[in-house]
């Protein structure tokens, strides 16, 4: 009976940390909805992940609740970049290239890999997933910038150094 009655608890208490983490989302949702409609679009998402003034609200909003931790900060952030990752790729329950999130796919989407009992796997594989994209942008942008100096002639003005 004892047992039982700890696993109770037990069992409340994650309920209340999941309800306290979703209305932490939902209250993020607010942060990055940057044009206020109501809904995120692709580039919203892809701001709230590279715009600084928007990730410092983000990380301050979070660390503002006393219980939450860096952990959470962080797993919020790498959900967050598996949504827009998801969004780009169509694979989000409002397909399309134009297509925004409600508010209810945003929380869900957000929050959908952090209860996995492999949960910590999918942290380590969002996060290299998320460097992958920042370096393959990196090569498309020096890629880019070669291609624009050999179309000059190849005499770049900075000595031909490209990057």
């Amino acid at each position: 009976e004892m047992a039982a009655a700890e696993e109770h608890r037990i069992a409340l208490a994650e309920q209340n940390k999941r309800q306290k983490v979703e209305k932490m989302v939902g209250e993020l949702f607010m942060i990055v909805d940057a044009d206020g409609s109501g809904a995120v679009s692709i580039e919203e998402l892809r701001s709230a992940l590279q715009e600084p003034g928007t990730t410092s609200a983000l990380r301050d909003a979070v660390l503002a609740d006393p219980s939450l931790r860096e952990t959470d900060l962080k797993a919020f952030m790498l959900g967050l970049y598996e949504l827009w990752e998801d969004a780009q790729l169509g694979r989000t329950p409002s397909n399309g290239p134009e297509s925004e999130l409600s508010k209810d796919d945003f929380v869900d989407g957000v929050l959908r890999n952090r209860e996995s009992s492999l949960n910590q796997i999918w942290a380590c594989i969002a996060s290299v997933r998320m460097q992958m994209r920042a370096f393959a942008d990196s090569v498309d942008g020096r890629l880019a910038a070669v291609s624009r100096c050999e179309g000059i002639g190849g005499d770049c003005a900075d000595g031909g150094e490209v990057g």
